[in-house]
């Protein structure tokens, strides 16, 4: 590049130059010229100092940019180029003719640009060829400007001191449309007291006047004009007047409304669109943010823009990389963002952004952000669900409308045992049994219909052929209008609970022992058999009521593991000698039901009793032992007013009893009198169960007297029932009904309190007398009881009792059957201090060698041995046994129910010291117990 200026042409442009500098307020004002390889070379300048090599470098980068250097052939191009402002340039070709005015609505000329556009035309013409130069050098060019002047859209003109209009250049067709009034001999002032130019003109011309160059804007009309005014000087730079140009800058000024209008139009786009929008500096400052940015995060304005966008990051991290993404000019397609709203909560963003340079340096960079957090969290939902489904346990699967599998999850895999590949695509028949094909459609259809199977327990078929219990939950998918569009199933794998609860079936209907129907499974039975009788006249049916006779001696002798192997042998039995049709089932203890079916009548019935009978009667070994399980079985056939299955259980019960009365090991066909002798027992029962309230329980007090004195030695408690109606009831007559019902505990712990305050009031009354004993009977369930010795106790400290003063006698047969556990309470007992006595000796299955096994104080001669004194030999002889044995182990020996005289000297003379009977004294009240006592205090006689 060359910055050395030619001279040949360069004179005469420079008075063109010189003029356009002044016009540019100074600016530095060349001409370059381009040569044919796109080179700039400077050939003229208003200025030297204004335009170097270094400005011709710029001249020449600014047109490279622009794209207008490039080889234009062996005439070179001349450029007119003025510098504006440090590094900006504007550059105009030189032309021979007038430029093209822009197009329409567009305004591309400033000022600036048509002075220089008319500097390179005036350039442009000089050099023409054919041009002949005006006589004088320097006019040559003023004319010739003046004559470009004329013919360019633009108004030049000059004014007295005055302000009347000197002279008015720009005569063309163009000019003559610009600021008409504007005319030679014009005078601003009037013009401007007519209201024919505004103040604003008139004060500009003052003001050039003063010294001052003044730009301002006309608006005539719908048209603007850029006005420049300044002073215009003489050549002795006195200020004479004033020059003025004017440029119609109507297609500027709309274009600048126009553009005025769509960046308003962009500004509210920018605030209202419903995307976010933010503008932050290089280091990520928020420089600007629209109101949906403002919104989606719940902040202010104030509260948002200035502070740094990582701020608002759940991931300050990311936001530090999106940015270094920006510095290198990378930009952002729809990055996902997590950002932290006002209120805590996490916003979803789809974010897509772009950076803005200037000279390679990082501007600003633009931001849209799409919230996506509702569509984020229903991805989340899905893949939560999705994940759900993946893991869950039990079996989904997904179909359509006509039952085609969509999806199968693993849980599904693992119960039918199809991988997904293998039923997808498959119609849910797949699964179906082939006689479930029906509740299927039946299901489909009730899908389709909108409607949900809540949990059905059904059966399905696995890939193996093997079956599954299932519990089934359908539910149809509804679309956005509410149209079915599928169905999810849910199942979950039953089979191991349908396992458990046909054990627990079997369980709650059979018992664990015998694994035979048990009492609440043959009700059932018995049930449907009486429905069936009360439809069919011709059915008859029978029910047989089983009790094993030996079971409790068996039970209590050898323990409960012999007495569980009995009840098992003998269901063995019973499974063996009935009907296929027939039904065996164990009640409860040793108590077992046969339902006889479709039998012709009564001999039927006693036909299979004797069955059972004859099973039965195979010994059974038992500990070396062999014993014959016996039992009573009462027989009722079906009848048609018996409508409840207990009702007839209860007559087999009843004729099982009597059997069992009757000695055991027999059967007893039901009748109307057993159920009218039951009935009189339920009454006294009931009666029974009152009588302690009703204090209808008296004492009597049989005197124990010293055979060789008669002397009163004590007394036993005998019980008497004063019934209203009945009268006074022995315990005979309603101590074995006391037993069965567990009424004998509370009537036997009121007798042992009664029986100790009686004796206490007695040694109150009788004090002289030795202390008077007292002996109370116990019954088997009270021997049973362990909280006998506390009752004891507490009956001795109520009463205030010496504990000597008390005797329990309890019968041979309760303690021989109960010797283990018997004997370990009377050792408690006995620790009392009391006495106790085995009472009925003689009567039951224990052998002289037994007594000492328990802690006794004396023994009970019963009535029947007493009676077999001065009979057989025999008999002496065992009465003798039993009073040597009594006095070698220091036993006291009471005689029961001695009536003779002959038996009272025989006991005498056997060794015998006590004894009751009626020979000796009768029970009494308790008044005249008192009575004997008092006779026996008078006459120094003292009792014990």
């Amino acid at each position: 590049m060359s910055g050395t200026p030619s001279s040949a042409p360069a004179e005469r442009w420079q008075e063109v130059l010189r003029r356009v500098a002044i016009a540019l307020k100074g600016r530095g004002v060349g001409v370059c010229e381009a040569d044919a390889r796109g080179r700039m070379h400077l050939l003229a300048a208003s200025s030297a100092a204004d335009l170097g090599p270094v400005a011709v470098d710029e001249v020449e980068a600014t047109l490279r940019e622009l794209g207008e250097l490039r080889a234009t052939g062996p005439s070179p191009r001349l450029w007119v180029a003025g510098r504006l402002k440090p590094q900006h340039w504007c550059v105009t070709p030189v032309w021979s003719a007038l430029p093209q005015p822009p197009p329409a609505g567009v305004e591309r000329r400033s000022p600036e640009r048509l002075t220089l556009e008319l500097g390179g035309v005036c350039i442009g013409l000089l050099e023409a060829p054919g041009r002949e130069a005006t006589a004088s050098g320097a006019a040559g060019p003023q004319a010739l400007f003046a004559s470009i002047a004329e013919q360019v859209p633009a108004l030049l003109w000059t004014t007295d001191a005055a302000l009347r209009v000197t002279s008015r250049s720009g005569s063309g067709p163009k000019s003559l449309e610009l600021l008409p009034n504007r005319v030679v001999g014009a005078s601003l002032l009037e013009q401007y007291e007519r209201g024919e130019l505004p103040a604003e003109s008139v004060d500009a011309h003052r003001q050039a006047l003063a010294g001052k160059s003044v730009s301002y804007q006309v608006r005539v009309a719908d048209r603007y004009y850029d006005v420049r005014v300044k002073p215009l000087r003489n050549e002795g730079d006195a200020i004479v007047g004033v020059v003025g140009l004017a440029v119609e800058v109507s297609d500027r000024e709309r274009a600048l409304v126009q553009a005025r209008s769509s960046q308003r139009e962009l500004e509210d786009f920018i605030e209202h669109t419903p995307v976010g929008m933010r503008w932050t500096g290089p280091d990520g400052t928020i420089l600007r943010a629209n109101q949906a940015e403002l919104e989606m995060l719940g902040y202010r304005s104030e509260d948002y823009v200035g502070k740094n966008v990582a701020a608002f990051h759940v991931d300050p991290e990311a936001a530090a990389d999106l940015l270094r993404h920006l510095r290198a000019g990378e930009p952002l397609r729809n990055e996902e963002i997590r950002l932290r709203r006002r209120d805590g909560s996490i916003c979803y963003g789809l974010v897509s952004a772009s950076a803005r340079f200037d000279g390679g340096e990082f501007v600003h960079a633009r931001w849209l952000t799409r919230d996506i957090t509702e569509r984020k969290l229903q991805e989340l939902a899905l893949a939560q669900f999705k994940a759900m489904v993946e893991s869950a346990d039990d079996a989904v699967i997904g179909k359509t409308v006509d039952g085609i599998i969509t999806s199968w999850n693993p849980a599904a895999a693992r119960l039918y045992g199809y991988a997904a590949e293998e039923a997808i695509g498959k119609p849910i028949t797949l699964l179906a049994p082939p006689d479930r094909i029906d509740e299927f459609r039946g299901i489909l259809e009730r899908v389709q219909r909108g409607e949900r199977v809540e949990r059905e327990e059904t059966t399905r078929v696995r890939k193996d052929g093997t079956r599954v219990d299932v519990a089934l939950a359908v539910s149809p998918i509804l679309d956005a209008h509410g149209q079915v569009i599928g169905a999810t199933s849910i199942a979950h794998d039953i089979t191991e609970r349908k396992h458990v609860e046909q054990q627990m079936l079997h369980a709650a209907l059979h018992d664990a022992l015998t694994d035979l129907p048990n009492r609440a499974y043959f009700v059932e039975r018995v049930a449907q058999a009486q429905t069936r009788a009360r439809r069919d006249a011709d059915y008859r049916f029978a029910v047989l009521f089983i009790d094993s006779d030996n079971f409790k001696a068996v039970n209590d002798s050898l323990g409960h593991a012999a007495g569980d192997r009995l009840l098992t042998e003998i269901a063995g039995r019973l499974r063996t000698c009935l009907r296929p049709g027939d039904v065996v089932a164990r009640l409860g203890g040793d108590e077992f039901a046969v339902l006889l079916e479709e039998i012709v009548g009564l001999p039927d019935a006693e036909h299979a009793a004797r069955r059972i009978h004859e099973a039965l009667a195979a010994p059974m070994s038992f500990a070396g032992r062999d014993l014959v399980a016996t039992a009573s079985i009462g027989v009722a056939l079906s009848e048609p007013d018996r409508g409840r299955p207990r009702d007839l259980l209860h007559d087999a019960d009843l004729a099982m009893y009597h059997a069992k009365q009757q000695g055991g090991d027999r059967f007893q066909v039901f009748d109307v009198a057993l159920r009218e002798s039951a009935q009189a027992r339920a009454g006294m029962e009931a009666d029974l169960r009152t009588a302690l309230e009703r204090q209808e329980f008296r004492l009597l007090f049989h005197p124990i007297v010293e055979l060789h004195t008669g002397r009163v030695h004590g007394f036993e408690a005998l019980l008497r029932w004063h019934h209203a109606e009945r009268g006074v009831t022995l315990p005979a007559d309603f101590l074995p009904l006391a037993e069965r019902t567990g009424l004998s505990l509370p009537i036997g712990v009121w007798v042992l309190q009664e029986a100790c305050r009686t004796a206490r009031r007695w040694q109150g009354r009788f004090p002289a007398t030795a202390p008077v004993r007292i002996s109370v009977n116990l019954s088997a369930g009270q021997l049973a009881q362990p909280s006998l010795v506390d009752q004891v106790r507490t009956a001795l400290e109520d009463a205030e009792l010496e504990p000597s003063c008390l005797a329990l006698e309890i019968a041979e047969s309760v303690l021989t059957e109960n010797a283990e556990s018997a004997t370990a309470l009377l050792n408690q007992l006995r620790v009392l201090g009391i006495e106790l006595y085995m009472d009925h000796f003689g009567t039951g299955r224990s052998s002289l060698s037994s007594i000492p096994t328990f802690p006794l104080q004396g023994i009970k001669l019963d009535r029947t041995v007493v009676h077999r004194i001065g009979g057989r030999r025999l008999d002496l002889d065992v009465v003798r046994s039993i009073m040597d044995l009594a006095r070698s182990l220091g036993l006291r020996l009471i005689a029961e129910g001695v009536e003779t005289v002959a038996q009272r000297e025989r006991l005498i003379a056997f060794g015998c010291e006590l004894g009751q009977g009626h020979i000796l004294a009768k029970p009494v009240e308790a008044a005249a117990a008192g009575g004997l006592l008092d006779t026996s205090q008078r006459s120094g006689r003292p009792t014990g």
